[in-house]
């Protein structure tokens, strides 16, 4: 709990939710300024609702910051960006219509609503602790620390998140849900069945289909196109390799000074220390605990018993390591002044009443060199093998481009690996499949000059001996896969047809049993599933299988497709939900209800309010801006 402002964990984001979003979620995600007001200019501007203006900065800002959640803070493909920017677009013109349509509706928002927000809600315990405001300056410090935005640009956001708050209040104000309705839902939430159930698969008839080669070539002849230049292009090429793991390097002392001053300062040490403390609500608690403390009780015990930080608690309220100014400031101070091993006064924070004991001080130093020699070495030899196996390789480049490969080989006591034709999916001795390699070689002209390309280990000198090039296979090349696509048309036919008679013959004779023994199907006996449920072979009961819930007990159903499978289901047992448990979930099913219809209603609005605008002329895209932000294909 104390940690609550030293690390980005869960809890600080959930702080930074609430300091930086009243906005409505299903639509803003928007850390940034969302519009500014209009100007004479139109440059950088991407579209303009009534007065306000979306920019495309803002565009590719928000994007990125939608691509780095999908890819949880990875390098973001290049290819992925013009989607992600699309959504953005999508989703800052949704917003600025919104707010228009708010005010146009006579929506506002005033500055005693925002104090409300920002005192009542999640961030009032920072910004209004103990219920009085921390000052402008101290504000403007943690808006900034934490936003990266001026009062005044993080104020006119919040009022915006607030306005849309409104309109979503009152657009959605008159949903409701009626007790038949709940009722069905939870039924349909909470019935259980279960069944048995034949199977059968495409892979089983698969085996069952006949095949000669006059079909076969018939097949071939008609789906010519598919197997059109089917076999990829293929290079052949000669290569020699550097690798830096080869490569003897010797590194001196001056080798180790040079590296130790260049990197100083990331050996400084700050000042820290190991700290335990004890968190309780009230100061009465706390005095309690500071007595205790003085009679002798152990301070890790007293710590795991009324602490009610769950950061430290069970760790005997310690925190190892803490470094200066990380802690909140009542805290720190505290900590830093507190002789070792001497039991604090109560101290107050905005998370409580503290007693903290400090266990050891460590001062702040440099670590001296020969503490981090290890470290450096490996740098150093990195360094030094990564340079000069380029040197090498450079050499090598500018030999072969005069005297041949073989020769510059030959001169530096390297082999030169020939290869066959391979295609880029290859694994080639030395380079394996190095994606890098192969993109490379396949860029390299027939019989032009070596060139170097950088793989892991160092660097491959490459020439492309020849190029073949994409081809269409013949009847007898391609007749594997010719094969392999006839079983697999002619199987999904069966089973469609097989299926169905499976059911038929089932249902007229009422036993399914017998039935799937006849046409070769296996029966299987499933779990007393639930609509969440999945089933093997049939998979999530959401799916096809969903048609179970509607039977009752001893009815067969009719063929049903789940991929590859055909199955046929007899429901052998029905549970269904008592009225006790009706009563327990009916609140919680409504409000599920009551949300999903919601934000159904608020989509809707929000889809037929932008179709108008744009109707009327109240939304404007720069269409220039779109090509250029989401590419040709997006202009209409």
């Amino acid at each position: 709990m104390i940690r609550f402002l030293q690390n980005p964990t869960k809890t600080r984001k959930v702080f930074l939710a609430a300091i930086l979003g009243v906005v409505i979620v299903s639509m803003v995600a928007y850390l940034g300024q969302a519009f500014t007001s209009t100007s004479t200019t139109t440059q950088g501007v991407y579209a303009t609702i009534g007065s306000e203006q979306v920019m495309s900065a803002q565009v590719a800002q928000f994007a990125q910051q939608i691509a780095q959640r999908q890819f949880q803070g990875k390098s973001v493909p290049e290819m992925f960006l013009p989607y992600f920017q699309r959504q953005a677009a999508e989703q800052l013109v949704l917003q600025a219509a919104l707010a228009a349509e708010a005010r146009r509706m006579g929506l506002k928002v005033s500055d005693q609503e925002l104090v409300d927000e920002l005192s009542q809600g999640a961030a009032g315990k920072v910004l209004f602790p103990n219920g009085q405001f921390v000052g402008q300056e101290k504000y403007a410090e943690i808006i900034y620390e934490n936003a990266r935005q001026s009062v005044e640009q993080f104020e006119k956001q919040q009022k915006e998140g607030l306005l849309l708050r409104k309109l979503e209040n009152v657009v959605e104000g008159g949903v409701t849900v009626p007790d038949a309705e709940v009722q069905r839902e939870f039924q349909k939430q909470n019935v259980k069945v279960k069944f048995d159930y034949a199977v059968l698969t495409t892979e089983d008839l698969m085996k069952q289909v006949p095949v000669n080669d006059t079909e076969l070539r018939a097949y071939y002849d008609k789906n010519k196109a598919r197997f059109e230049n089917s076999i990829p292009e293929q290079r052949k090429a000669r290569y020699v390799i550097v690798d830096t793991s080869k490569i003897p390097v010797q590194i001196t002392d001056d080798d180790y000074k040079r590296a130790y001053k260049q990197r100083e300062e990331t050996y400084r040490v700050p000042e820290t220390v190991d700290v335990r403390h004890i968190l309780v609500k009230t100061q009465e608690e706390a005095d309690k605990v500071k007595k205790e403390l003085e009679g002798g009780a152990k301070f890790e015990a007293m710590a795991k018993k009324y602490s009610q930080d769950p950061g430290s608690k069970d760790n005997g309220g310690l925190y190892a390591g803490v470094e200066h100014g990380k802690m909140v400031p009542e805290f720190d101070k505290a900590a830093f002044s507190l002789p070792v091993g001497k039991v604090s006064d109560p101290v107050k924070t905005s998370f409580g009443y503290h007693i903290l004991r400090v266990d050891a001080k460590h001062e702040a130093r440099l670590k001296p060199l020969n503490e981090v020699k290890g470290e450096l070495e490996q740098a150093l030899r990195t360094e030094k093998t990564g340079a000069q196996a380029e040197s090498l390789a450079n050499s090598i480049v500018t030999e072969a481009r005069t005297g041949g490969l073989d020769k510059a080989a030959a001169k530096n006591s390297l082999n030169v690996v020939t290869t066959d034709y391979f295609n880029q999916t290859a694994s080639l001795p030395g380079v394996g499949g190095n994606p890098q390699f192969m993109q490379a070689i396949f860029q390299q002209p027939a019989k032009g000059p070596a060139d170097k390309i950088g793989l892991p280990t160092g660097f491959a000198i490459a020439e492309v001996v020849d190029v073949k090039p994409p081809s269409t296979p013949t009847f007898d090349q391609a007749r594997k896969d010719v094969e392999q696509q006839f079983r697999n048309e002619r199987a999904s036919e069966m089973l469609a047809k097989k299926t169905e008679e499976l059911a038929d013959r089932a249902r007229s004779t009422k036993d399914l049993k017998r039935a799937a023994k006849d046409l070769g199907a296996t029966v299987k006996t499933s779990e007393l599933v639930s609509p969440s449920g999945q089933v093997p072979d049939l998979g999530a009961m959401t799916g096809p299988g969903a048609v179970a819930f509607d039977m009752s007990q001893g009815q067969i159903s009719g063929p049903i497709s789940s991929g590859r499978n055909g199955v046929v289901i007899e429901v052998k047992e029905k549970q269904e939900p008592s009225a006790t448990d009706f009563a327990k979930q009916q609140d919680q099913v409504r409000q599920g209800l009551l949300q999903q219809k919601r934000g159904e209603v608020m989509q809707l609005f929000a889809n037929n309010l932008r179709q108008r605008m744009q109707k009327d002329g109240s939304i404007k895209i720069n269409a220039q801006e779109q090509k250029r932000l989401l590419g040709p294909q997006s202009t209409s």
